[in-house]
């Protein structure tokens, strides 16, 4: 997945991409699950998917 944070410089990774907050981007990839809602592209259901597991 590329993560593409909506309110900084922050760019990571390769792929679907994953964009939103900082502070949403993080949370996910941390496992909360809720913040994968203010996330878009074609990347986030992958994410909630990972989400699921924790």
């Amino acid at each position: 997945m590329r993560l593409e944070a909506t309110d900084g410089p922050f760019v990571a990774g390769s792929g679907p991409v994953v964009a939103g907050r900082t502070l949403a981007l993080v949370m996910a990839l941390a496992g909360r699950a809720s913040y994968c809602d203010e996330l878009t592209g074609d990347g986030v259901q992958a994410l909630r998917e990972r989400c699921a597991w924790t």
